[in-house]
């Protein structure tokens, strides 16, 4: 039995937030759809709860916002009350769980790029005149996100600790995820080579930078232009928008993802990638990160026999 007394959602927020490795963003997003949650229904001791506000609750949510929104509320709140089934704070039955998810509606945003695009990313890159300097870091970032799928967040957690090349593995640890579990990743085999000689280099020239504890993708130490003693998620953002800039289309690091995803959901695998990604639920996996396109639809329905 939890020996800490937990009686209203205010105190729930507040040790689901000291005990998660959540960023401020993400603390943000709870306490806003939290306060949201409690202006509506009036709702502030945990043994409130019951399944007519909650029905009530949904209702007046996808009345003034879009199915995706009621989805982003659910989530939250979900994630809250299951922990408060899992620190004791309630009994075992999920209310929460009552309640139906949003229709999903696909966004007509560019989600995904070709492999001609990919293609032409790397040759910017590797051309003398790029100055998005440094042109090599950025490569390896690149690759390493495009074969991993990590998140922009994720991959300014990694440190080289985390990175295994005698096992050929990366360690996500829950401070990059979503979801409340670390993971490890495969590494593709190209990648490995890239990133032996990128060990080798920073191994060289920055030993200081080269403890487990030191962030594996920093580069801060490459080039001075870039402030501070870690490579922070703003300037990886700001990297991928000065490359959008020197191209002919738009690139972002959840491209590479969504790309990655498609990709290998081409081949039926789609359990297998749920765990790649990191994913909790399959239906994310299928719904947010498959994006056929129009040759693999014509390629599906030329199966068919003619009659």
């Amino acid at each position: 039995m939890n020996m800490k007394k937990i009686s209203t959602f205010d105190e729930l927020l507040k040790q689901y937030v000291l005990e998660k490795p959540l960023c401020s963003a993400t603390v943000s997003s709870y306490t806003r759809i939290l306060r949201c949650f409690i202006r509506d229904t009036k709702i502030i001791q945990l043994n409130e709860i019951t399944l007519t506000p909650l029905l009530e609750w949904r209702l007046t949510v996808i009345t003034r916002t879009s199915d995706i929104s009621w989805n982003t509320y659910l989530r939250h709140m979900r994630a809250l009350w299951k922990f408060a089934i899992l620190r004791e704070y309630v009994p075992l039955s999920d209310p929460f769980k009552e309640l139906n998810w949003g229709k999903y509606k696909k966004s007509s945003k560019q989600k995904t790029i070709s492999q001609k695009q990919l293609t032409s990313i790397m040759t910017f890159l590797s051309n003398p005149e790029c100055i998005l300097e440094p042109c090599w870091f950025w490569k390896i970032v690149i690759r390493f996100m495009y074969f991993t799928g990590v998140r922009r967040k994720q991959l300014i957690t990694i440190k080289w600790g985390d990175l295994d090349l005698n096992h050929q593995t990366i360690h996500l640890s829950m401070e990059g995820e979503k979801t409340d579990a670390s993971r490890r990743l495969p590494l593709q085999d190209s990648l490995i080579a890239d990133l032996r000689k990128y060990k080798l280099l920073v191994q060289h020239h920055y030993p200081k930078a080269f403890s487990p504890n030191s962030q594996l993708f920093n580069v801060t130490l490459f080039y001075d232009r870039y402030k501070g003693e870690e490579m922070s998620e703003e300037q990886v953002s700001g990297f991928f928008r000065r490359l959008s800039k020197g191209l002919e289309f738009n690139i972002s690091p959840h491209m590479l993802r969504h790309t990655m995803a498609t990709e290998m959901a081409k081949t039926g695998q789609i359990k297998t990638l749920q765990q790649i990604l990191g994913h909790s639920d399959i239906s994310t996996t299928m719904n947010f990160y498959v994006h056929p396109d129009i040759n693999q639809l014509r390629s599906l329905v030329n199966t068919l026999n003619d009659i």
